[in-house]
């Protein structure tokens, strides 16, 4: 009986060793996406940033249109 719990024993302790391999390489794997990813939105903030500094006056209608269209909004829903 205690041959056979050492046994079992060794047989999960091999399988999570196979398992561990398997589990590393798919963190690595998302851990590099996950810098990429975050690359890719830093290089995307900075690019809206200039562009946004470029072109003060579209960000400013386009807030004023935003804020006017939900007052509208907010009129009509509590006019009700």
């Amino acid at each position: 009986m205690e041959d056979d719990k050492t046994g079992t024993a060794a047989k999960i302790e091999k399988n999570a060793e196979s398992y561990d391999g398997g589990y590393r390489d798919i963190i690595e794997k998302l851990h590099e996406e996950k810098e990429r990813l975050e690359n890719d939105l830093r290089q995307e903030y900075r690019n809206a940033r200039k562009y946004v500094r470029s072109h003060p006056e579209e960000g400013l209608a386009y807030a004023f249109l935003g804020g006017v269209l939900a007052g509208v909004i907010l009129a009509k829903m509590l006019s009700r």
